[in-house]
């Protein structure tokens, strides 16, 4: 018996009963290319400061490229294998460091006022959006999970703008500039310290799939959390008088038990790519040790340059690295981005609609109503009623039969056969 009532309530939607389940899960598009296009224009609105920021970028990585050479020249000075000026060299050595650092300070001042900009304008965006939606998305959507699209989602796009992006694009021009450079001191040394890419490859792809399924699966088990809170703190009043505590803690444990699952899993995922690309690059340095030693026995190359590959293949291996562990929040960041876009590219409300005239007498009709929420799950049924001008009617009836529903229909928040 106690079952039969609680299913029944649980039918009536009353608040703190896990609406977002009787509704089903959050949308998210799949699409990950249109989502990547749709976030590239809110860039293309900062475009000066974009650009600004990636001559930044390039000006650092120019730098950090070019200071292991200077270091090359410096250490064959020192071993009488290079003649020069050694104190010049030092101080353009010196200049080249202080640059980079220069760089590196500008690239962390832009890219942090850029995310701010860009977030702000997708949060307007948002936020209007949500202003001109139909009744019936928010009523068939938790409002914690569009909450959460709010909050969540666009915090993840502003962490990944201000600090991901700049490290990503300068790791890829790091990763050029270095194995260029590498190639022209030593192909065959660096060929063999480039053995270790196919590892770095393999590791990532085998697990960023995992770390974007559950990032996804975190995303949406956050908004379903905020979405039982927000939802049970709304309608307190009404889980006390049906005593629907203990099944409104239940549904919330139960969410928050699948929430911590997916963020352990998320997490390990992506909390092993850094070791990994760790000890990958370790066992670099190793190849570069053995061969380098015996390529300067043999006479192929200097001590400066041994000095200089271990430096290269630091560079070469941070951004890698970098890369890989970035890689887990990218996909959350992509994730996010799927859950807004989602709700920017619903319909909006229709504003259309005929101004009426004005008549002393006005009667509401409504004529054979059928109504659903969900398809198969009718809520109205072949529903007919006439109310006279002047006249008064009560819409009687149980929790859940129905009488907020002929109102909204009444309101037009749903399209009905509805006459006035």
């Amino acid at each position: 018996m106690a079952e039969s009532n609680n299913q029944k309530l649980m039918e009536r939607n009353i608040p703190g009963m896990n609406r977002h389940e009787r509704f089903g899960q959050a949308e998210h598009a799949e699409n990950v290319g249109k989502t990547l296009k749709q976030v590239a224009v809110y860039f293309v609105h900062e475009k000066k400061m974009v650009f600004g920021m990636f001559a930044v970028v390039i000006c650092g990585t120019l730098c950090g490229v070019c200071a292991p050479g200077l270091q090359s020249n410096a250490v064959d000075m020192i071993a009488g294998a290079r003649t020069g000026n050694f104190a010049r060299t030092l101080i353009l050595m010196l200049s080249v460091y202080l640059l980079y650092s220069a760089a590196s300070l500008v690239q962390g001042l832009l890219s942090g006022r850029l995310s701010q900009r860009i977030v702000r304008r997708m949060r307007e965006e948002l936020f209007g959006k949500i202003v001109d939606l139909p009744v019936s998305y928010l009523d068939t959507h938790s409002h914690g999970d569009v909450m959460s699209r709010m909050t969540n989602d666009i915090e993840n796009i502003s962490t990944t703008v201000s600090s991901t992006l700049p490290s990503l694009f300068s790791g890829v021009l790091t990763i050029i500039g270095t194995v260029t450079v590498m190639l022209l001191y030593c192909w065959q040394l660096a060929l063999l310290s480039f053995a270790t890419v196919f590892l770095t490859f393999a590791a990532t792809k085998i697990l960023s799939g995992q770390v974007r399924k559950y990032s996804r699966k975190r995303q949406m088990l956050l908004g379903q959390l905020n979405g039982t809170v927000e939802e049970m703190i709304s309608g307190y009043r009404t889980v006390v008088a049906y005593n629907h505590q203990d099944i409104t803690i239940e549904n919330f444990c139960n969410t928050a038990d699948s929430l911590t699952k997916a963020g352990i899993q998320t997490d390990i995922f992506s909390g092993v790519m850094g070791p990994i690309m760790n000890c990958i690059g370790n066992i670099g340095f190793v190849v570069i040790a053995a061969f380098g030693g015996y390529f300067s026995v043999h006479g192929m190359i200097s001590v400066g340059v041994i000095s200089a590959f271990i430096v290269y293949a630091k560079q070469f291996s941070r951004p890698v690295n970098e890369i890989a562990q970035i890689y887990g929040q990218l996909q959350t960041a992509v994730a996010g981005a799927e859950r807004v876009f989602a709700v920017l590219d619903e319909t909006d409300e229709d504003q259309n609609g005929v101004r009426m005239e004005e008549a002393e007498e006005t009667a509401v009709a409504f004529e054979h109503v059928q109504f659903s929420y969900e398809p198969g799950k009718p809520v109205i049924q072949d529903f007919t009623l006439t109310v006279p001008s002047g006249k008064k009617v009560a819409l009687v009836g149980a929790t859940g039969c129905g009488k907020t529903t002929i109102v909204n229909l009444l309101m037009r928040f749903y399209n009905g056969c509805v006459h006035v």
